[in-house]
């Protein structure tokens, strides 16, 4: 659509009916074709129109004008499709032994402070006409579970008797009753049923009862066992785990109770988080070990390496305040964003070190000169690429939105306070590491002032 007048802020939209979008960005969440689904794409003129505001008044505009329809507002996700973001997995075999235990989980979902719009995956069930036949009425009219079977889907869908070939083309002759008589449900129990052993037909009425129960429309597995996944969404100011902190005592509590064969898990932000912090730290280790190795090898010496990876720990002080200060998060940009500020860290303190090493066996200087004036001589070259790391992350941290912005706090505020810890706290635990004594040094004559 195009824009007008009345529609201000918005640049265009497009909608797609029964179905989701072509794959237009990777981490698009694509639905299954549904009658009952659509999808909206709305393209403002300005990521600040795009506020909480506007969200809740589009879905209290739905929801005063379409109540029985189940909407969400949000903008395009950065991150894996993971919608919505609390997700309940129960698991099992029976259905109807799973909604027992689902209609529990978002009875106790509504009262959970922070979760809004409580469903479930499966939706709502559809309408099916059982017909249970009365096997001795059945019997005395001469009419088996075949013939009621082969009538009523001549009657419904239809039955092909025969083909006509016109030129190379088959075209089946398909016998069936007319259109108004096959959408008509009280018309299914005067429908005649034709007894192929009597010629005779008879009224499916006299022979068999029309029940209609209401099934699944929908029926999801994973790992074979049958699964509903409760969903719900979070209120302004609730994270995920807000939510998943207070249901998961309750669902430890009461899994104890249900019949075997059922289990519940954790679905949406929490799994794909999860999922990825433990590939990150299934490889931490190895990285590390491969540090301490180099800075072994490099320095041929335990304590040095000790030095450089004592700092490290007390570089996250710097990330905590920054994070705080500019009210952000912890997420896994965050944490690879402490993984960088780790080498630029282990870097400082390599060069601090190695011109302490410079000093006392080039210049001879005894370790405590040694270690003041590589400090000085550092200040310098350490502080201007401070100074440029923090300004080219400035943009990123100012522009980069939700998915950048916590990484580029984490690197400035973290490296920051790590450039005071490095010209401060390292020669410390240099000098505690290798036992210098400050007191000589305090007491020699500085040169041009004798005795001074």
């Amino acid at each position: 659509g195009k824009a007008t007048a009345e529609t201000t802020g918005i640049v265009n939209w497009g909608a797609f009916i029964g179905q989701g979008p072509p794959r237009y960005y990777l981490s698009l969440d694509q639905k299954q074709r549904s009658p009952n689904y659509s999808y909206l794409l709305v393209n403002l003129e300005s990521a600040d129109l795009m506020t909480h505001e506007l969200f809740v008044s589009i879905e209290n505009f739905a929801a005063e004008r379409f109540p029985d329809a189940n909407l969400t507002v949000r903008p395009m996700a950065l991150g894996p499709p993971a919608w919505p973001p609390v997700q309940i997995r129960i698991s099992g075999r029976d259905i109807d032994g799973i909604f027992e235990i689902v209609e529990t989980v978002e009875a106790q979902l509504r009262t959970t402070s922070g979760a809004r719009q409580i469903t479930d995956n499966w939706g709502p069930r559809s309408k099916k006409v059982i017909v249970e036949i009365d096997e001795t009425r059945a019997r005395l009219a001469g009419i088996t579970n075949r013939d009621v079977a082969l009538s009523m889907q001549t009657y419904l869908t239809g039955l092909a008797t025969t083909e006509y070939r016109e030129g190379d083309e088959l075209i089946p002759v398909v016998l069936r009753s007319r259109a108004d008589q096959r959408t008509d449900p009280n018309r299914i129990a005067t429908m005649n049923i034709y007894s192929q052993a009597t010629g005779q037909s008879v009224p499916l009425g006299q022979v068999a009862f029309p029940v209609m129960v209401w099934e699944p429309g929908v029926i999801e597995r994973r790992n074979r066992l049958r699964t509903v996944s409760v969903e719900a969404l979070l209120e302004p100011g609730y994270t995920v785990a807000d939510v998943l902190g207070q249901m998961r005592p309750w669902l430890v509590e009461q899994s104890g109770s249900w019949p075997f064969g059922y289990y519940w898990e954790f679905g949406g932000e929490a799994e794909t988080s999860g999922k990825a912090n433990t590939a990150i730290v299934a490889k931490l280790p190895i990285a590390v070990l491969v540090i301490v190795l180099l800075l072994t090898a490099q320095f041929n010496s335990f304590r040095k390496p000790a030095i450089i990876l004592l700092t490290i720990p007390l570089a996250l002080i710097g990330v905590v305040i920054g994070l705080l200060a500019a009210r952000s998060y912890f997420g896994i940009m965050t944490l690879l964003g402490i993984i960088s500020l780790s080498g630029i860290v282990i870097n400082n303190a390599i060069v601090l070190l190695d011109r302490i090493r410079i000093e006392t066996d080039d210049n001879g200087l005894e370790p405590a000169a040694a270690i003041l004036t590589a400090a000085r001589q550092r200040v310098r070259p350490i502080l201007l690429t401070t100074a440029t790391t923090v300004a080219g992350l400035l943009p990123l941290w100012l522009g980069g939105g939700p998915m950048w912005e916590p990484m580029a706090i984490a690197i400035i505020f973290g490296l920051i306070f790590a450039t005071v810890l490095t010209l401060g706290v390292v020669p410390v635990l240099y000098s505690l590491f290798y036992q210098v004594d400050f007191r000589a040094a305090g007491r020699r004559p500085s040169p041009g002032h004798p005795g001074g």
